[in-house]
């Protein structure tokens, strides 16, 4: 060994339940954006997940339920940028509601290369059914604020993605 410091045997590392309980000291990290912004990603991710449960729905399908029934003639292209998702993914994504009966694709006649992204009836019904759950979960989740400050969060968050 370099150090000339014995190691400690395996059994001293092994760690008990009530060892991995402890809270650690953060603060090396709580200054950081980025440290804060994944806890709080993290935190959305669980409680939307939660919510939707039954519907076995992802944050991402949601998204792009919800654009797809927003905006008239939208592609995978035009997902791919408002959601900042890669190609392949989304690929996959809209492949995976088109296999649940939730979205179709259909050629767009302005370009025929491309193709134009619809709800299903069925897609219909489900983000009739789960959209109001999605915006109670997340009025909920941010309680711990005031209307103004939430409306100030969103748009600091909206300020950073938006920018170059």
């Amino acid at each position: 060994m370099k150090s000339g410091k014995a190691r400690p045997a395996a059994k001293a590392l092994t760690r008990t339940r009530s060892t991995r309980q402890r809270v650690l000291n953060q603060s090396a990290l709580t200054d950081l954006f980025g440290y804060n912004a994944r806890r709080a990603e993290v935190r959305v991710r669980q409680e939307f997940l939660r919510a939707l449960a039954d519907w076995d729905i992802r944050p991402a399908e949601y998204s792009a339920l919800t654009l797809i029934a927003s905006n008239e003639f939208v592609t995978q292209a035009d997902l791919v940028d408002a959601l900042n998702i890669k190609r392949p993914n989304m690929v996959g994504l809209i492949d995976g509601l088109e296999r649940r009966g939730l979205a179709e694709r259909s050629v767009y006649e302005r370009d025929r290369r491309n193709h134009v992204l619809s709800l299903t009836a069925k897609g219909e019904v489900l983000l009739a059914d789960i959209d109001q759950l999605v915006r109670e979960m997340d009025r909920r989740i941010t309680q711990c604020w005031t209307p103004k400050e939430r409306a100030q969060v969103i748009e600091l968050l909206q300020r950073f993605y938006r920018q170059p």
